[in-house]
């Protein structure tokens, strides 16, 4: 009899100290505002500026280690790094269906997902650490690119890969809640796309690069090991305030879910309309975002929009077009709300369609460039912090129509695997392009016209076709009207499968509210206590100021109820 794999079943993970702190069933303002929103930066410091630095620096450490005379080694270094990109797309094919088949066999009372986070995360940092060093001239000759490329495959396979899988997967294991869900994403994009957004777009695009990397290409290094340092206690927090309620529930409920046939787990995806249009949609942004990598917008505002020699173009290009990152940080959430997630994303795609001519049909033109990609970062928005709040909802769908939970398990992943095969021929496709065109990353060198057209190309036409196919397909997912029955049903089904088994029911909602009323009732005994001890210490008298205090909340209740 074949023996069946258990990961994770004994061991570390299952000691109490690695248990999440997030306990109470309805998601906590602690695992929000830790697990979800500041935990997160940890990876995405990692994982986000290598992906905005590691283009710029191998164009620039291409141009360090052969100058501006050996145009033919650039070519060649062009096609090098088209190959390499290929392969490691490839590879990350391999590493996801790792990834599937180790969520596939993972039995922890810690979740599918989260401890591989943990171990995968420790991973990405220490590639972080090591991917830029030794930059520059240096002595390691053509043996230099084996160690290069080495860690940049390791990046996009051991690196990223899990951490992509993790980002939205989370939320859609957290909670069932289709308002916690929407407000757990919202709060996570919050994350990635405005303080990360911040952080390493508008910082790295306006400061570090033009002002630092740019000049002092040993500076990658040193960047890199400062973040890593700050990313590993973020790691822990996020591990620590994030939950796999879902993923309970779901063991709890059916007994070993992890056992569904690959052939059930493919039936049940592609017989869902809706996952199946929004893998399309999703696969169809993988593709733009890695052509274009991170290199795209720097060498549009130093070469189209005169960055090279007017530095505080890249500040004017960042500041206009962030704009509507902060708005949207305040505007999204109640608009997605009220209209519908649907409804505010195919507005927003019209927006990028259209910015994205505009600035086509006016590349160098200042003024034009700036509106147009203020009006493609607007229309942006939906993409940048709710959107994929969608995806999560068509997980729910499958489970409502196939009674499978599939987060994280090998059907997802071999899905995951062929998008990567489709996305794997563009990766890398923009430096490529410019290399072979025989542009040289070196202070001081203009690009031709061949390569400026290449740029503006790159910069624009990509997402005018990806707007189009948006706008075409986002009608017809119409999941968010039929939620509400499918999370009806849903907890019908729950109900009933605890009745089945002589178990109480008892709704969520009273769930959540007994632990209100437990978190209320230990934090009250906690004050009193300390109260209790401060008074003794300093000689007060209890009563009174405990009177004190139950005063002044009185007051601050009655402020803020006629409010």
């Amino acid at each position: 009899m074949k023996k069946e794999v258990r990961l994770l079943d004994h061991g570390l993970f299952e000691k109490p100290f690695m248990d999440s702190k997030a306990r109470t069933r309805a998601v906590s303002t602690k695992e929000i505002a830790f697990g979800h929103l500041i935990g997160p930066l940890g990876l995405i410091l990692i994982v986000n500026t290598i992906a905005a630095l590691v283009e710029k620096f191998f164009t620039q450490q291409t141009g360090a280690m052969y100058g501006t005379a050996n145009v033919n080694m650039i070519r060649i270094m062009g096609s090098r790094y088209e190959v390499v990109m290929t392969v490691a797309k490839i590879l990350a094919v391999g590493m996801g269906l790792l990834n599937g088949w180790l969520v596939q066999h993972t039995h922890s009372k810690q979740g599918r997902l989260r401890p591989w986070y943990l171990i995968f995360g420790f991973c990405s940092i220490i590639i972080g650490a090591l991917i830029f060093q030794f930059a520059g001239p240096n002595d390691l000759g053509e043996a230099y690119w084996y160690y290069f490329f080495f860690l940049l495959i390791c990046y996009h396979t051991v690196g990223s890969s899990y951490f992509f899988v993790f980002k939205d997967t989370i939320v859609s294991l957290t909670s069932r809640n289709p308002s916690e869900k929407m407000r757990l994403k919202f709060v996570r994009q919050l994350c990635w796309t405005l303080i990360s957004g911040i952080l390493i777009g508008m910082m790295v695009s306006m400061v570090v690069l033009p002002m630092w990397l740019e000049n002092d290409i040993s500076g990658y290094p040193l960047l890199m090991i400062i973040l890593s340092v700050i990313a590993i206690p973020l790691l822990l927090l996020e591990y620590f305030y994030t939950r796999e309620r879902i993923t309970e529930d779901v063991t709890q409920e059916y007994g070993d879910e992890n056992k569904i046939p690959l052939k059930e787990q493919m039936k049940a995806l592609f017989t869902n309309k809706y996952y199946v249009l929004l893998t399309i949609i999703v696969t169809v942004g993988s593709i733009v975002d890695n052509f274009k990598g991170g290199n795209v917008q720097y060498f549009y505002i130093k070469f189209l929009l005169g960055g090279a020699d007017n530095p505080i173009m890249f500040t004017l290009y960042q500041v206009a077009t962030g704009i509507p990152l902060g708005i949207g940080a305040f505007a999204i959430y109640p608009l997605a709300k009220k209209f519908g997630i649907k409804n505010v994303s195919i507005v927003g795609y019209i927006c990028v369609l259209i910015g994205s001519v505009v600035g086509l049909l006016n590349p160098s033109n200042i003024p034009v460039a700036i509106a147009a990609g203020f009006l493609r970062q607007t229309g942006m928005l939906p993409n940048a912090y709710v959107f994929a709040t969608l995806v999560c909802y068509a997980y729910d769908s499958v489970e409502h129509d196939s009674g499978y939970r599939l987060e994280g398990l090998l059907g997802p992943a071999i899905v995951l695997a062929v998008q990567t095969i489709l996305t794997a021929p563009f990766a890398g496709g923009y430096e490529s392009g410019i290399l072979k065109l025989g542009f040289v990353d070196v202070q001081g060198i203009t690009p031709n016209s061949d390569v400026l057209q290449f740029m503006t190309f790159a910069f624009y036409m990509f997402d005018i076709v990806a707007s189009i196919i948006y706008i075409v397909l986002l009608p017809f997912v119409d999941i968010e009207k039929k939620l509400p029955q499918i999370n009806e049903d849903l907890r019908e089904r729950q109900k009933q499968i605890a009745l089945s088994k002589g178990e109480e029911w008892i709704e969520p909602e009273e769930i959540a509210r007994r632990e209100r009323e437990e978190t209320d009732r230990i934090q009250e005994q906690d004050r009193i206590h300390d109260l209790e001890e401060r008074c003794a210490k300093k000689g007060l008298d209890f009563e009174t100021e405990n009177r004190k205090y139950l005063e002044k909340q009185s007051r601050k209740k009655k402020r803020f109820g006629k409010r």
